[in-house]
């Protein structure tokens, strides 16, 4: 099981990898005290370990499979049964002592007090080892060991943990740290079963270069787990220390670290930033306007079928070739072009009504055709009228003949869906409205190609 944590953060997080620390090393040698020289005999010999010491006048001591003394063997030894965690050996330690001393005020006067008195009461032991590289400022750190209590022990504390120290510590006292752990244990550990895991997240000042771990912390707890005669300890065993570069957020777990990923929450590949591309055409899903359908990056990820040089998803005619003043259709013919500048006059209406003329009835089958051969076009009919009359009536009379040529065309074959029709009026003309000449020229039908969105 994971117990809560305390975490003391110290600096900023920078991403990326340091120099020296690769993802996933470990940079506490012989954290399961496996290496021993020469082989541990009896108590407080952690100086057997290679690499560890201790980090003030306490005392650690090593445990180990291979030792002769049954008094620190594994599994047996005097503090109780315990196997390693990993290998073959760990270490133990006294995190808190609850000294006591006989309270004479009590002996010697019979009054009402409790018949003890704390006497060193922070007793404390701590082991350390030099870190393979310093830390790096910045950078985030896990840091996590194993822990299990004696079963000797009569008391169980909490704040065991661990302390980044830049220096050697090398304290002649026995008592309580002063420094406070970068990663330590909220609980009290009282476990006696089990090896119970106490691990941390912290960020580096830079300075760092030993791990020091024991008891820590001025608001320290304990209780009393009594067995037997009280020898008033907190003693643990240690076994499976670690600190190792944190791995960097990946939310999508898609390799791609969140602060280099600009699709965080989503998987995609490391070649687009961390974004997915559904159609592997190389284009991320968010840059392109076409996910599903492979197309090349100039055209922002969608296909050209008809090579016309415009993506299929603004191409109205995305099967035949065309221009882009076309939207991707077939630029209109001459023949075509011709039969529009003929309809402007060609198209005549009975004198102040919207009725058709039947000599107009030619030029727009003519119309009705193209519409019928080109199914791509859209087609915008604009009603014009002079400028003789009452404005409003002209306005309206030049909707309703727009109207009646587009119902003529619907009537032959076109859909409706495909003509839209406009009346301006006298707002527009193209002559001038005192002669007879330019008059004849503003009353007019004009035909517009065009493609509705």
């Amino acid at each position: 099981m994971k117990v809560t944590l305390q975490l003391a953060l110290l600096g900023v997080l920078v991403p990326g990898l340091m120099f020296g620390q690769e993802q996933g090393a470990n940079l506490v040698n012989n954290g399961s005290f496996e290496n021993t020289a020469p082989a541990v005999k009896t108590w407080d010999q952690l100086d057997h370990a290679t690499g560890w010491s201790n980090a003030n006048g306490g005392s650690v001591d090593v445990f180990s499979k291979l030792s002769c003394n049954n008094a620190v063997g594994i599994p047996d030894n005097e503090l109780g049964s315990t196997a390693a965690f990993e290998g073959e050996s760990y270490a133990g330690f006294v995190a808190w002592k609850d000294d006591m001393r006989p309270n004479w005020k009590r002996i010697l006067n019979g009054r009402d007090e409790s018949p003890f008195k704390p006497a060193w009461n922070k007793y404390s032991e701590y082991l350390q080892m030099a870190l393979t590289s310093p830390l790096t400022a910045g950078q985030k750190y896990d840091i996590s060991f194993m822990v299990k209590l004696g079963d000797q022990s009569d008391r169980a504390v909490s704040g065991i943990g661990a302390y980044c120290s830049p220096v050697m510590l090398a304290y002649p006292h026995r008592h309580q740290l002063a420094e406070l752990a970068d990663v330590s244990s909220a609980t009290i550990m009282d476990n006696k079963k089990d090896w119970v895991e106490v691990t941390g997240m912290f960020t580096a000042g830079g300075d760092e270069k030993y791990i020091v771990i024991g008891a820590f912390g001025p608001n320290m707890q304990s209780s009393k787990v009594i067995e037997g005669p009280d020898n008033q300890r907190a003693y643990y065993y240690i076994d499976g220390i670690k600190l190792n570069l944190h791995p960097e957020d990946d939310r999508d777990h898609d390799g791609v670290p969140d602060t280099e990923d600009s699709c965080p929450d989503v998987a995609g590949l490391p070649s687009l930033s961390g974004c997915p591309d559904r159609d592997g055409d190389g284009v991320a899903d968010t840059m392109d306007a076409c996910p599903d359908l492979a197309g090349p990056i100039d055209k922002q990820g969608c296909p050209d079928s008809d090579g016309d040089g415009i993506a299929d998803n603004v191409d109205k005619c995305p099967t035949v070739p065309g221009v882009a003043s076309m939207k991707g259709c077939p630029e209109v013919n001459e023949k075509t072009k011709k039969l529009f500048e003929k309809a402007l006059t060609g198209i005549q209406f009975e004198t102040g009504s919207a009725k058709i003329k039947k000599t107009s009835n030619s030029i727009l089958d003519q119309v009705a055709a193209v519409m019928n051969e080109n199914p791509e076009y859209n087609l915008e009919i604009h009603g014009h009228t002079d400028d003789q009359g009452d404005d409003a009536k002209n306005m309206t009379l030049s909707e309703e003949r727009a109207a009646s040529v587009r119902q003529y065309l619907t009537d032959k074959g076109t859909t409706g869906t495909r003509l839209k029709s406009f009346g301006h009026g006298e707002t527009m003309p193209v002559e001038d409205n005192k002669t007879s000449a330019g008059r004849a020229k503003n009353r007019r039908v004009e035909f517009k190609v065009t493609f509705f969105e």
